[in-house]
């Protein structure tokens, strides 16, 4: 992320624009690269990073052929040895196993195609430091997250619920919002939505976490700091409310889990790496995900 910074003077943003040539050929916001994708070159990863043909879209169509060698590219930077999910041998399969652990934070934004983010990452825009005034070493820029490589999509933490708001001519749920701190109440009525949706098995979506490490969707290389890590009140790993059957792409909420008892490694946007405990509240794991609105932490407090 820093070396990124230091030579373009902002960190990547999360996901891109792209072309495709599905359907007669358009600049999409789907399907598109990630922020891991982008810092290929900053980490070592040079020879993957110049076989990405940054022209097209990845996940669907010619796109997805084009850039088929390196979508499947299988990179141990992005898999947490904790998950106990190894990712299946890429055989040239659109769903050959889930190869990306750590996801970038889009803060507490839940508008999945806002250009604008409380976070240090957002969907086709990008934030320096300059952008970061609570403090970077107060702000979290990336976390862990449980992926499933075996398609078992009703697993505690790696489940995800969807409903119909769009299928009932609601478009966008009531809680898709650059800041759910402006939508508070929506906010906690669709995370009990969610759960309900969850535990009554209704509405269950595939699971599509962590799919690739290079495609920039919300839910596969991002999250939010809407639910804290490993809720045992909202105990899935992701919800969206605006597609029924849909998969964790572009979701509402997508949350931070992981094997590790008592809570999840993240990685603040100083680069510094801290254990946020499962029992950390709600309103200071709000205030670590967004990047400037104004909130006074102490490190005790988490």
């Amino acid at each position: 992320m820093h070396n990124y910074h230091t030579a373009l003077n902002t960190f990547p943003m999360s996901d891109t624009k792209a072309w495709t040539d599905a359907y007669g050929g358009y600049t999409t916001d789907w399907g598109t690269w990630s922020c891991q994708a982008l810092m290929l070159g900053y980490m070592e990863g040079q020879p993957i990073y110049n076989a990405c043909n940054f022209n097209w879209a990845i996940w669907f169509g010619s796109g997805f052929n084009i850039n088929l060698t390196v979508t499947n590219s299988i990179l141990s930077t992005f898999i947490c040895p904790s998950d106990g999910m190894s990712p299946d041998p890429p055989n040239n399969s659109q769903w050959a196993g889930h190869t990306n652990n750590y996801v970038a934070s889009l803060g507490t934004t839940t508008y999945q195609w806002s250009p604008d983010s409380t976070g240090v990452f957002a969907h086709s825009n990008a934030y320096g430091i300059q952008n970061i005034t609570d403090g970077s070493s107060n702000t979290i820029a990336f976390s862990e997250g449980l992926v499933s490589g075996t398609g078992n999509w009703e697993k505690w933490r790696d489940g995800i619920a969807s409903g119909d708001y769009q299928q009932q001519g609601g478009g966008k749920s009531p809680s898709a919002v650059v800041d759910a701190n402006t939508a508070v109440a929506a906010v906690m009525k669709d995370l009990q939505t969610c759960t309900q949706y969850f535990l009554t098995r209704q509405n269950i979506a595939g699971n599509d976490k962590g799919y690739r490490w290079a495609a920039g969707s919300p839910g596969v290389s991002s999250f939010n700091t809407i639910v804290p890590p490993n809720s045992t009140q909202y105990p899935w790993g992701g919800c969206r409310l605006d597609c029924k059957g849909c998969g964790f792409e572009f979701g509402e909420f997508q949350n931070a889990t992981s094997n590790h008892p008592g809570g999840v490694n993240c990685m603040m946007a100083d680069g510094s790496v801290k254990f946020i405990k499962n029992s950390i509240s709600m309103p200071i794991w709000w205030a670590l995900g967004t990047k400037a609105n104004g909130e006074v932490l102490s490190a005790d407090s988490y």
